[in-house]
Formats: C-alpha cells, sequence, structure tokens
C-alpha cells in the first residue's frame, strides 16, 4: 500500500514559489558579472603590490605576462614598464591597500566601468645589500577615485584602462 502526500494550497503557493526562485537566481546571476569585476581588480591591485616590492617579481620583459590574467597586454606592458624602471633605480614600494570601495558599476554585454575609492599606504625603500633596506620617502597615505575600464575576453574580465579621478596625500 502506498500513501500519497496531498498539498491542498500547492496550487496558489506555486506561482509565487516561482517567482520567488526566478528572483533569487536573477540576481544571483546579476551579482556574478560583478563579482568577478571586482576580483579581477583586486587582483591586479595584489599583483602590483607584490611586484613593486619584490625584486625577483619581475625579471625579464615576459615576466609582464604576470598581469595579464586580468589586464590587457597594453595595461600589463604599462605596469611592468612602471614597476621596472623603479626597480632599475634601486627604488621598491612597500604598499597596502587598506580599504577598497566599489562605488558604482556599469556593464554593458562586454565592457564595464567600475568606479572605486581607494586608500593606499606607501613606504619607499632601497636596497642597499641583500639583507638591509633604507627607507627612501616618508611613508605616504593616498587616497584615490578610480575609474577601471573593463573588457570582457574569452568570458573573462580584464581591465583596459586606468583613470584616476582624483588623488589626495595624507600624512600619517
Amino acid at each position: 500500500m502506498t500513501r500519497s502526500i496531498r498539498f491542498p494550497d500547492a496550487g496558489r503557493r506555486l506561482p509565487g514559489l516561482l517567482l520567488l526562485l526566478l528572483l533569487f537566481y536573477g540576481n544571483l546571476a546579476a551579482s556574478e558579472p560583478k563579482k568577478s569585476i571586482k576580483e579581477t581588480i583586486l587582483s591586479y591591485n595584489r599583483a602590483l603590490i607584490e611586484a613593486a616590492k619584490n625584486p625577483d617579481f619581475l625579471q625579464r620583459f615576459e615576466d609582464r605576462r604576470k598581469f595579464e590574467p586580468f589586464a590587457e597586454k597594453r595595461v600589463a606592458q604599462k605596469l611592468y614598464i612602471w614597476i621596472k624602471s623603479w626597480h632599475e633605480n634601486n627604488l621598491y614600494m612597500d604598499a597596502e591597500l587598506r580599504k577598497i570601495d566599489f562605488v558604482r558599476i556599469e556593464i554593458t554585454k562586454e565592457q564595464a566601468t567600475a568606479v572605486t575609492d581607494e586608500e593606499w599606504v606607501y613606504r619607499y625603500f632601497r636596497h642597499i645589500d641583500v639583507n638591509k633596506t633604507a627607507e627612501a620617502f616618508a611613508p605616504a597615505k593616498m587616497l584615490y577615485r578610480v575609474r577601471y575600464s573593463l573588457v570582457k575576453s574569452h568570458g573573462v574580465w580584464k581591465i583596459a584602462k586606468i583613470d584616476i579621478l582624483s588623488e589626495t596625500e595624507k600624512s600619517l
């Protein structure tokens, strides 16, 4: 003998439940590109922080490819040249991204723009010898408003352009 369980109100509740599920998954799907864009920007900044302080991070021009998972080739090359020029002058940056607020993210099919407010603390140093460094400039706290322009390439968001909209230096 089999028993069946009946839900007398199921017919009336089903449309509401389906609408709720559609709204939930619709919001989830809409948040996925924003989440990917945020992670791309954070990954770019993490790589910049690591590369700027580590003399072994960038040895050859081909090392610019370390930035290409999250930046277009032109942006990766520009960042490589910028950091490498510091290193060639024995100048290294120990940076900390203390805070990043995503003010706005606008997405079209294959392009996006993200505006952030960022708080950075920088300390510049020089290598005296293998085990010793000296401060090159006093530590600084910088507040930036940045616009990142991104493109979607083969399903992956990459930074195509970075514009600093404003910057303010604060003493520490």
